[in-house]
């Protein structure tokens, strides 16, 4: 009730609502209105559920006729852009940390952070007369780079032996191509599913429930069997894509879409509040005052040094899009439900069972420092990057766009 209170102020008076949920979170956090315990057990349910409704409906209302003119830039960011990202960023918590310089450690919170949100932008963007295909490439960024992040934060806690490890490169093919394959294959399926029964009114839930069941079967079942992972966040986005723009196109199928995008609109809305909320809840007032000058540091070095030499470095690669469009790229990618998730996620699990961490990691960094800095950071890195890039979207598009508005 809070959150959505705080949502509406913060559309009322034009700013991100994002920055005011986590504070908000704070407050209930240090007048123990919700207890750590409590976030702890509500992130198990929240987070999972919570990304797999995320990926399917940012994915599903994903234009491909517009996305397809921009496909170059978009690959040379979702895979060189975010490694840049992830390696940069890591080093430089390393760095502030006084860990070694490639350490795990910071490679850790290089992954979670290196997904971006423009969900944040939009709201600007509708407002500002700016070229569509800047506008699709940051959203088409934000929605494939979430699974990515997803697949390169799992690799390195399986690095770190927190969770199971294996070959990080194989790992990574298994894990994202198996992700793209399953997702084509569910797809198909819910076509032809759709097509023999029609659900009417129970469409948005059987919908859902299908896009649960094909991630479960990718994160669970497909293990268990095989002894091999793949991505079950790859798989929803992907499903989301073919059914916004292969199922959603048919005209026999328009209505059962509408339903569902509907349904699903609605949840995230509600999905976004619970995470942020939780998030800033997350962190205690202790935890914050410990770690605030040193996260901002690495908030700083991940958003204006790590964001800007992954980006222009990908973006360099042929064919050239203009410089202005590539600066103007590099310095709007902001932080969002991904990393509030995955650090989240980490934190809990680390607090939780301390022991999981091997004693080599805990000789650099005792676990209930490693989970409270990697929170505290990434913490730090959304609100920072959420204020600033909101902030200058406009003035940057005035100066490097040409935008007149």
């Amino acid at each position: 009730v809070g959150g959505a209170i705080i949502a509406k102020i913060a559309k009322k008076i034009g700013v991100p609502d994002i920055p005011l949920l986590l504070v908000f979170g704070l407050m209930l956090s240090a007048l123990n209105i919700i207890p750590n315990d409590v976030v702890a057990d509500s992130f198990d349910f929240i987070g999972n559920f919570g990304l797999i409704v995320l990926l399917f409906i940012g994915s599903f209302e994903m234009e491909w006729h517009i996305m397809r003119r921009v496909l170059d830039v978009i690959l040379k960011l979702d895979v060189f852009a975010l490694l840049i990202v992830w390696i940069l960023s890591g080093v430089v918590f390393n760095f502030v940390f006084h860990l070694p310089i490639f350490s795990l450690i910071g490679l850790l919170f290089g992954a979670i952070v290196s997904a971006t949100d423009p969900a944040t932008l939009i709201p600007i963007f509708s407002t500002m007369d700016i070229n569509p295909e800047i506008a699709i490439t940051l959203e088409a960024e934000s929605v494939f780079n979430d699974p990515l992040g997803i697949v390169v934060t799992l690799i390195c806690l399986s690095t770190l032996g927190l969770a199971k490890a294996e070959n990080p490169i194989f790992e990574f093919i298994s894990l994202a191509i198996g992700g793209i394959v399953l997702g084509l294959t569910a797809g198909k399926f819910y076509e032809v599913a759709i097509s023999k029964i029609k659900f009417e009114d129970y469409i948005a839930p059987f919908t859902l429930g299908l896009v649960i069941a094909f991630w479960y079967f990718a994160e669970g079942i497909f293990p268990s069997i095989t002894g091999y992972e793949i991505s079950g966040f790859m798989a929803v986005a992907i499903m989301g894509l073919y059914f916004g723009n292969v199922i959603a196109n048919k005209k026999e199928y328009k209505e059962d879409m509408e339903k569902v995008v509907t349904f699903l609109g609605e949840l995230s809305i509600f999905i976004r509040i619970l995470i942020f909320v939780l998030l800033g809840a997350s962190v205690s007032i202790p935890l914050l005052e410990r770690y605030a000058f040193p996260a901002f540091i690495c908030a700083l070095g991940s958003i204006l040094l790590a964001r800007p030499i992954g980006v222009l470095i990908a973006t360099a690669i042929p064919p050239v899009r203009p410089l202005a469009e590539r600066v103007y790229i590099a310095l709007e990618g902001p932080r969002g439900v991904v990393p509030a998730t995955l650090s989240a996620m980490v934190y809990t699990e680390i607090i939780k069972h301390p022991n999981i961490v091997p004693k080599a990691i805990a000789k650099l960094m005792p676990p209930m420092e490693l989970a409270g800095t990697i929170l505290v950071a990434t913490f730090m890195t959304i609100i920072v990057s959420v204020v600033l890039e909101a902030s200058w979207a406009r003035p940057l598009a005035k100066i490097l766009l040409k935008d007149k508005t």
